[in-house]
């Protein structure tokens, strides 16, 4: 899959419909039609209450989305608020009805932070790295070049790295100043080993850069050039096969996808 996993799209759309499901929920329970419903939300609900019904909910939904270290603590932070003002609207009205649906309210979210702390759910928020979606496009290089100074070959680039073939051995962590010539111009590009493992049996590494003004300025110019002879790596884009109709007939037949795949 090259895009966001879909789970995580879905249950954000689910957050931001919410205020829709709770002003149903709640003109059911009181016998209102829904215009009713909302206008009794806005003269006689607590101001507080009222944004937790309308506004946190959304605000969980973009947490979940943006899939950031800081939105996963936010977006907990949010059921902690959505669950403690139904423990309130409980306490204020204790009847069968308000117990019901305080029940439905905690086991949704413990559904939902069972979600959230498995290991696979929670490692692409916490770790940049595996968020391959957001990962800038490759493009075709295929030079020969020097890393470190020995030989090597260069099989794609962007923005923020690129892809080396062959050379000395390196190993993650490992400092290097990978150098190449394209279109009759030299480029110099320092950075890190963040990936070593083989291709086509042979040693290969996948280099983050450490960019300067001088080579911020050049990987651009390089890529807009590549992009210009349309030498994008295509396997790398999203395709039919990460479509929702796909995702969703994986999902009702095998039970995967539920879960982002991270390696």
């Amino acid at each position: 899959m090259k895009q966001k996993p879909w789970s995580l799209i879905i249950l954000a759309i689910l957050h931001i419909l919410a205020p829709v499901g709770n002003l149903f929920i709640n003109a059911l329970q009181s016998g209102r039609l829904l215009s009713q419903q909302w206008a009794y939300w806005t003269t006689l609900v607590p101001l507080p209450l009222l944004l937790v019904y309308t506004v946190v909910p959304i605000m969980a939904g973009v947490f979940i989305y943006l899939c950031r270290r800081w939105s996963y603590w936010a977006y907990l932070a949010c059921l902690a608020v959505i669950f403690a003002s139904n423990m309130f609207s409980f306490w204020t009205h204790m009847t069968w009805i308000t117990f019901a649906f305080l029940v439905i309210i905690l086991l949704a979210d413990i559904l939902a932070v069972a979600y959230f702390v498995v290991p696979s759910v929670q490692k692409v928020y916490m770790d940049p790295r595996l968020r391959w979606w957001e990962a800038a496009p490759r493009y075709h290089l295929d030079q020969h070049g020097t890393a470190n100074s020995d030989a090597c070959f260069f099989k794609n680039i962007g923005q923020g790295g690129l892809l080396i073939v062959g050379g000395s051995k390196l190993r993650e962590g490992d400092l290097v100043d990978s150098a190449f010539s394209f279109n009759e111009k030299d480029y110099r590009f320092p950075g890190v080993v963040v990936y070593a493992g083989t291709l086509q049996g042979k040693l290969s590494y996948g280099v983050k850069f450490h960019h300067t003004v001088d080579t911020e300025k050049s990987i651009k110019r390089l890529v807009a050039e590549l992009d210009d002879q349309d030498k994008i790596v295509k396997e790398r884009l999203p395709g039919p096969e990460d479509g929702f109709s796909v995702w969703l007939k994986k999902f009702l037949t095998t039970g995967k996808g539920l879960f982002p795949s991270v390696r």
